[in-house]
């Protein structure tokens, strides 16, 4: 078959024999699973025993990208990795963005399969003329900065995935980073490239990306991107970045901490840290940030990230209070790889513990405190596995093994802590999506139209349903939530979030609400015909999307992942106390409190969307049959 969009080549490499393999892609994967997430859970399932130890050689990596990637799409960078996680023992992808899928497509490749393990600390050069594995023993015990800036100034024009000190070291909960910016892998991929030797890979090439029909290709293109650039918000969008939609003065405004609203301003941003934006390929926006400290203790601090937000984040702890602090913990947290959100909520979790007396300064070798220096001491014990940070390292679950009388007061699903408090902004669907996903609690609901947004008119939701491509036999089921006051059922919604978001991602655009709100099903069905040339439409992408997700959740049951293991945190019906407010676990639209029964009753209804055993919480078989999954049962 000749592909178009596609390079039609994946790439295997098995580091214990230091063997390459080229793979044809397989018509009836492209036909099935579209790309990107799509493609890449399809190959996992067919190169995985799910039951082996995430850490062990035996676990296999993917890292895929879709069709759309490597043309100028607006928006068109996703990177997809998937793999079992050992934060949380779940099979699942994370994703990430900048320019490794345009450089993988460039050296004519869609997926790479890694599998095996190096007895020596090796990186992994890709290109349209070469595959090499090189030695990179003068790394070890580089952050991701020097890493990436090492091997981009020895390959030239190319692109970097670069695993942390915190990885290399077996962190469970470590990430890796592409090109310095962009996060890549929560639960743990940095620590799987560890367990490997995989120091880092570099993808360059200059093959170029084929489109099936040009003509029709730049008619779609140049009425999008008219609309962007006619968008009325879009200089603020490009002035700010995600602090755009982040209501941040508000939170603290209301519990209080006024000196906060002003640290983490957008004046603060533009005034004290700007320094410039970075843009992925094709991205109209530009939402990455390069930061720099220009005053203070840390004077001339350059730090690089996905967006300001992640730094400002850090204010949630109450005794951090000045910005400097703020980024310069950010950037030690992120060049070493491990997981800002992780880091911050132990300190929450284990000074709550040090103030009720069930942890000590002789136990953990720290006096704990919600500030900026036991922040550090703690990130230091963890990257070196030393003393209390032995065991944090090891993730939530260890932690709760030690202390389980308090596993009810962690704010953790599936062994991952959450990344959104639905106390703090209303149970939507990038909330409740923490429960149900197998990955436990991520960021992955694109283009919820629940994002920041409670108390919107009921009716103007229905003009984001069309947009994702929900079908017109599903809008009343979404509108009849179980008590009629709450107006939407969150429950139902989060299954079309869940394949709008599989969509884009199997394609390669990017799920942030700055792009994926110019896109609609229908358009995003377009540029897949115009750019492959093949004829799927809109109901092949949401089938192809609904494959996904079940062969996704087939592999999880095999690993005991069911109902049993999709349960709100306990802690979410009990109020949180932040400065002068106390917040409860309301409902997206109306703000009716959610009780455990409500919840419980949302899951179901969750399930019944999908066509999942209500009881169990996984697909029914008749679900297995349509999509043709019955081979992976």
């Amino acid at each position: 078959m000749k592909f178009f969009g596609y390079t039609g080549k994946i790439l295997k490499i098995d580091l214990t024999d230091n063997e390459f393999q080229i793979i044809s892609l397989d018509e009836n994967d492209v036909n099935e699973y579209i790309g990107g997430i799509g493609i890449n859970t399809k190959l996992l399932a067919d190169n995985l025993n799910p039951n082996i130890d995430p850490l062990s050689l035996d676990n296999v990596i993917i890292i895929g990208t879709g069709p759309l990637v490597g043309t100028i799409v607006p928006g068109a960078s996703r990177t997809v990795g998937t793999t079992k996680f050992p934060a949380s023992n779940a099979i699942t992808s994370v994703c990430g963005s900048s320019a490794f899928g345009m450089n993988l497509k460039l050296a004519g490749y869609d997926h790479i399969i890694i599998t095996g393990g190096s007895e020596n600390l090796i990186y992994i050069e890709i290109s349209d003329k070469k595959i090499k594995l090189h030695d990179a023993s003068k790394l070890q015990g580089k952050d991701i900065v020097e890493t990436t800036d090492y091997l981009k100034s020895k390959n030239g024009d190319c692109s970097v995935i670069t695993n942390g000190t915190a990885g290399e070291n077996l962190v469970k909960f470590a990430m890796a980073s592409i090109d310095k910016v962009s996060t890549f892998g929560r639960a743990g991929l940095g620590a799987i490239m560890g367990s490997k030797k995989l120091k880092a890979i570099v993808a360059k090439g200059k093959s170029g990306v084929k489109i099936a029909k040009p003509k029709q290709f730049w008619e779609l293109y140049n009425k999008l991107i008219n609309r962007i650039k006619n968008y009325s918000h879009l200089k603020e969008w490009q002035k700010l970045g995600q602090l755009k939609t982040a209501p941040l003065g508000m939170l603290f405004a209301a519990v209080g901490w006024k000196q906060k609203i002003k640290q983490s301003s957008n004046r603060t941003y533009l005034k004290k840290l700007k320094k410039r934006r970075i843009a992925c390929p094709s991205c109209p926006i530009g939402d990455k940030d390069v930061l720099e400290i220009k005053e203070g203790k840390f004077k001339g601090l350059i730090n690089y990230t996905s967006s300001a937000l992640n730094d400002f984040l850090l204010f949630f702890l109450e005794d951090i209070s000045s910005y400097e602090e703020a980024v310069k913990a950010f950037d030690v947290i992120d060049r070493t790889g491990l997981d800002a959100l992780t880091m911050t909520q132990y300190l929450e979790f284990c000074t709550d513990l040090y103030r009720k007396g069930v942890i000590s300064e002789k136990e953990t070798g720290i006096q704990w405190k919600k500030d900026f220096e036991t922040l550090m001491k703690v990130c230091k014990m963890v990257i070196k596995r030393e003393g209390f940070g032995k065991i944090l390292a090891d993730g939530w679950k260890k932690l709760s093994e030690v202390y389980n009388d308090y596993e009810k007061d962690m704010l953790i699903v599936k062994g991952v802590e959450q990344v959104f408090d639905p106390r703090i902004m209303r149970l939507g669907t990038m909330e409740f999506e923490q429960v149900v996903n197998p990955k436990g609690a991520h960021v992955a609901s694109g283009g919820s139209p629940t994002y920041f947004s409670p108390g919107r008119p009921l009716e103007s939701f229905k003009t984001h349903f069309y947009r994702m491509g929900i079908p017109e036999n599903a809008m009343s089921r979404l509108f009849s939530p179980p008590l009629p006051n709450m107006g939407i059922n969150i429950g139902r919604l989060t299954r079309y979030s869940e394949d709008w978001y599989t969509v884009l991602t199997s394609l390669g655009i990017c799920a942030r609400a700055q792009i994926n709100r110019f896109y609609s099903l229908k358009l995003a069905t377009e540029f897949y015909q115009t750019v492959t040339g093949l004829e799927k439409n809109e109901e092949d992408l949401r089938k192809s999307a609904e494959r996904t997700w079940n062969l996704m959740k087939l592999l999880n049951v095999k690993v005991g992942f069911d109902r049993s293991q999709d349960k709100f945190p306990p802690a979410w019906f009990k109020p949180l106390l932040m400065g002068n407010a106390e917040l409860k676990l309301m409902d997206f639209y109306a703000g009716i409190e959610i009780t455990p029964e409500i919840a419980e009753k949302l899951i179901d209804d969750y399930y019944d969307e999908r066509g999942w055993d209500i009881k169990r919480g996984i697909p029914r078989k008749e679900k297995i049959e349509e999509l043709n999954l019955s081979k992976y049962i």
